[in-house]
């Protein structure tokens, strides 16, 4: 608590000495840019002000995003260097720990709640981190061709985590369809029930 009221009151601050436009400048940062750590600590004050679980999974994905594209940047420049890149590439690994992270415990809340709202929410945000995550192994790749043997690793972790999600999401489909089969099976019972009363 006394975390989120130190943050609270520091964005007072930021804010009152023309924060908006540093917090927009700190935004555009990269990792290699010096005002890059205003804008994680935006980040900290913007996940301590957002309350509700689905829209902070939703947070940490846009942030994710953010990430990424920061890293494509650097990793675009002719003259980054290897540091550089790497040092990008591992607040991006950072961030999607996170958002991986977050996603599953909150998805698993959802889920033993029977919250159908959120957890349609939440599949969403799930769809856009796996669309994210090939693009993240894609530009892992072309890292490695610039500096060889970057990253590996990393790229390994990715490749599990697409898996496990993909598969997640057929059993997922699995059981829905599996759901409707037994409430159509159940009303087709009871009108060849009834059908045959009437007989």
């Amino acid at each position: 608590m006394n975390k989120v009221l130190g943050l609270l009151l520091a964005v007072v601050v930021i804010v009152g000495g023309g924060g908006y436009l540093l917090s927009t400048k700190a935004n555009a940062a990269t990792p290699v840019d010096p005002l890059f750590q205003v804008d994680l600590f935006f980040e900290d004050v913007q996940r301590a002000l957002t309350l509700d679980e689905v829209k902070s999974v939703e947070l940490e994905q846009a942030i994710l995003e953010e990430r990424e594209a920061e890293y494509e940047a650097i990793l675009g420049a002719e003259d980054s260097s290897e540091e550089e890149v790497e040092d990008a590439m591992q607040y991006m690994n950072q961030q999607r720990l996170r958002t991986y992270e977050r996603l599953g415990e909150i998805q698993e809340k959802m889920e033993q709640k029977g919250n159908t709202q959120a957890a349609e929410s939440l599949n969403k945000v799930q769809n856009k981190y796996l669309e994210h995550i090939e693009r993240q192994i894609a530009k892992t790749s072309e890292a490695q061709k610039k500096f060889e043997g970057v990253g590996e690793e990393m790229k390994q972790e990715m490749e599990e985590e697409k898996n496990t999600l993909q598969n997640k999401g057929t059993d997922t489909q699995n059981q829905q369809q599996n759901q409707e089969q037994n409430t159509d099976n159940g009303n087709g019972g009871a009108s060849n029930s009834s059908g045959k009363g009437n007989n």
